[in-house]
């Protein structure tokens, strides 16, 4: 028997180091359901919003039809309008990423130069 009982003391770090895994298994599971309770709302919300965008292009549609005197050239014009608004935005998309390549482009040739 020594100064300090070896069993008993590598129980207590044993339950410790457990404790502290469970503490870091809960954080992570609450961090887990906060995000896909987000994914969540955000889906539902994308959803509606985007059943909302139908309906009023299509209300968009009916309303330049009567005004044409036409059943499909309002279609066609909400149509090619929302592809129009489609390729900007795909363009839009597109130009940051080539930005970022010249960025570190940049980056690398500064740090070459301080050596």
């Amino acid at each position: 028997m020594g100064f300090f009982d070896n069993n008993g003391l590598v129980d207590l770090l044993k339950n410790y180091l457990k404790t502290q895994f469970e503490l870091v298994k809960l954080d992570i599971q609450e961090r887990l359901e906060a995000l896909l309770e987000r994914i969540f709302k955000f889906i539902i919300l994308a959803f509606a919003l985007g059943i909302g965008v139908l309906f009023l292009l299509h209300g968009i549609a009916n309303m330049i039809n009567a005004y044409l005197g036409s059943q499909f050239w309002g279609h066609l014009i909400v149509s090619g309008a929302c592809f129009i608004v489609g390729a900007i935005m795909v363009a839009s998309f597109r130009k940051p990423q080539e930005n970022e390549d010249l960025a570190e482009e940049e980056i690398t040739a500064d740090e070459s130069d301080n050596e």
